[in-house]
């Protein structure tokens, strides 16, 4: 191929390998539901995609950060429960009900406000009770949950759907979150049969006893580790049996070779100690790859693992030195397999100082997402 070719960036997500992780996520936590958490765009795999292969698996329920992120969600089809599991301003309570969202409380003006709009309108309001058991991030405190639940409760058109939380994901404090949850709802004799949730991936992966009613695994669906394998239980890993769901490609643009002492790439870098062959690819930073893989990342070309340069806006450029034949628009792999060679979230992460969770959130949403 001499010639470029669309698309030039795009992510292919595989349908299978996808059942296939929610399939081990069923098997390892048995009765309790399954809320799939499709935020921050489903980590970036695209959150309609997702929700539209795990619907068609009888999910149970979904969770997004925002509203726009749960009307995006019905407006493409998306039926069931949908938790908020963070804010809403004042403009967005019309749109929760008008997409029938499920807002999560942790604030009395919050609750007022939903209880005003839906006695003004006569609906009903769904909503999930956030309680911080101690990540001290969002939640009423869970010392002061059981008064909050029974002001939210004197609301007309209020009906407390759950109660969620959220692991610090340190195992020597999780245990004592379950329980600090679990005292909650004990605590409140009225909410005896409300469901309970408050693991995540990691919970999933590292602590049965975290599982309760509903569990809410989100990293894990696209097949990758949420922590490190020593954080978690490696039996519980073993078993869940993770296959990736993303394959990120891009394409060679354009081909040169740059003599020795000059230098590729922005900035001051050292000078070339040798004549080079440069590919620059179709992608940069500004599509989501991350300038820092310019220090130890790899990419894959023809089936061979081929070093970073540099990471520009646009155009990442690679050293092609021992790939012959090199022509613009050949396949490159950024993420998974091709032939025999693979590069792993797990490297990516390392050689960006990230985690996993960052590698495909920041890919612009224009970039296309292909399902095989």
């Amino acid at each position: 191929m001499s010639e470029l070719e669309s698309p030039t960036c795009w992510l292919e997500l595989s349908r299978a390998n996808l059942l296939h992780n929610l399939a081990g996520v069923r098997a390892l936590v048995g009765a309790s539901k399954i809320m799939a958490a499709v935020k921050a765009n489903a980590y970036g795999a695209g959150a309609v995609g997702v929700a539209r292969v795990l619907s068609s698996a009888s999910v149970d329920a979904f969770g997004v950060a925002t509203v726009a992120e749960g009307v995006e969600l019905r407006e493409h089809g998306i039926a069931g429960e949908i938790l908020l599991l963070t804010y809403f301003t004042r403009d967005e309570v019309d749109a929760i009900f008008d997409y029938d969202l499920a807002p999560a409380l942790f604030t009395v003006d919050a609750a007022r406000r939903l209880a005003e709009h839906a006695q003004a309108t006569n609906r009903r309001a769904r909503v999930w009770i956030k309680v911080d058991t101690g990540l001290g991030r969002l939640g009423v405190p869970f010392q002061s949950a059981r008064g909050f639940i029974q002001q939210v409760m004197q609301y007309s058109g209020m009906e407390v759907a759950g109660l969620f939380s959220t692991l610090t994901e340190n195992p020597a404090r999780d245990q004592m979150q379950v329980q600090r949850l679990l005292d909650v709802r004990r605590h409140v004799p009225e909410f005896g049969g409300v469901p309970l949730s408050i693991a995540s991936s990691n919970g999933i992966l590292s602590l049965r006893a975290s599982y309760l009613d509903m569990v809410r695994p989100g990293i894990m669906l696209l097949g990758l580790d949420p922590s490190e394998r020593e954080r978690m239980d490696v039996t519980l890993v073993r078993q869940a049996d993770l296959r990736p769901i993303v394959t990120w490609k891009t394409r060679v643009g354009y081909v040169k070779v740059v003599s020795e002492g000059e230098q590729v790439g922005y900035s001051c870098r050292a000078p070339l100690e040798r004549e080079t062959p440069i590919a620059t690819l179709t992608i940069g930073w500004a599509n989501g790859y991350a300038p820092a893989m310019s220090r130890a990342g790899h990419v894959l070309l023809h089936g061979r693992r081929v070093p970073v340069v540099a990471v520009s806006a646009h155009s990442t450029m690679v050293d092609v030195t021992d790939s012959p034949a090199i022509a613009i628009g050949d396949e490159v792999v950024l993420l998974g397999k091709q032939g025999d060679a693979e590069i792993t979230a797990v490297e990516m992460a390392r050689a960006t100082g990230e985690s996993v969770y960052h590698l495909l959130a920041t890919i612009p949403r224009e970039v296309i997402r292909i399902w095989n």
